[in-house]
Parts: C-alpha cells; structure tokens; sequence
C-alpha cells in the first residue's frame, strides 16, 4: 500500500515537472497559460508543484497550448517526446513563415 502511494506521488511530481517545463519552453506565464485553459494562475502553480492534479480536458488544453503531444506529460520516454515536440513547433513556425511569403508575394502581385 505504502509503494502504491509513492509510485503515485512520484507520478504526480513527474506530471508536475513536465507541465512547468512546457509552460516555460512556450515563454508563457502562469497567468497566460491559466487564462488560455480556463482557470486562476494559482491552479496553474497547484499543477506545477504537484498540489493538485489537472483534469484530463485542461491537460490536453495545456499540451495544445504549450505545443507538446498529451504523451509528454503521461509517458517516460520525454527525450524521444522532447524531439517530437521540437519538431512539431519548427512545422508550426515554417507554416506561418510559409503563410506570410505567400501574403507578401500576393501583395507584389497586386
């Protein structure tokens, strides 16, 4: 019984880690992230040091908003996640670099 809520402590501080390790890599505050999830920077600092536990619905939310698959926060293999994270915000970026050249190109052409 005493294993069982350690594992599960342990959980919860590796859940914890990996949402601040997200929120910060995205250069967003507290606040920022809570209000785009719909709840006060004070849960957002609850998650963060693993008081409280974030329902399913505002951890997708979260990996949604911090670009990271919902794997990174319940997986161990995060260096394989953290690639495939890195990966998917360089896409992102070259489809809005992608999206203003052809804006650019558009208005020359006007």
């Amino acid at each position: 019984m005493a294993q069982k809520k350690d594992n599960q402590l342990s959980e919860r501080k590796k859940l914890a880690q990996r949402i601040k390790k997200a929120r910060e890599s995205a250069h967003i505050s507290q606040r920022e992230l809570g209000d785009a999830i719909g709840v006060s920077d004070k849960s957002i600092s609850s998650y963060e040091k693993a008081r409280s536990m974030p329902p399913v619905e505002k951890l997708k939310k979260i990996a949604n908003i911090t670009d990271r698959p919902l794997m990174y926060f319940t997986e161990d293999a995060t260096a394989k996640i953290d690639i495939v994270s890195k990966l998917n915000i360089v896409e992102k970026q070259l489809n809005e670099i992608k999206d203003l050249l052809t804006k650019v190109a558009k208005e020359k052409i006007s």
